[in-house]
């Protein structure tokens, strides 16, 4: 698992580099838009020959301040999104 940080860089952590964890088969990449108070989770690295590494992510999620989300690294674990927002 991996977790971004986006303030500016949104766009860039939801392209270029969710190509690059997902052709490295990432099982599961968050991101923390901080601007918007979103978590979005990108889970199931797949083939897609329509991206630029040949890798998408089959599943993602969108989680808003007042939901909570459970890490695939950590099943039984309950992660409030409003706790990883600054």
């Amino acid at each position: 698992m991996i977790i971004e940080v986006a303030d500016t860089s949104l766009r860039f952590d939801t392209t270029v580099k969710m190509g690059l964890y997902t052709a490295r088969g990432i099982a599961e990449y968050l991101v923390i838009d901080v601007n918007n108070r979103l978590l979005l989770v990108f889970r199931d690295p797949a083939p897609d020959a329509s991206q630029h590494h040949g890798y998408s992510y089959a599943t993602q999620l969108t989680f808003s301040e007042n939901d909570a989300v459970t890490p695939l690294a950590v099943p039984g674990a309950s992660v409030k999104v409003a706790d990883l927002l600054p």
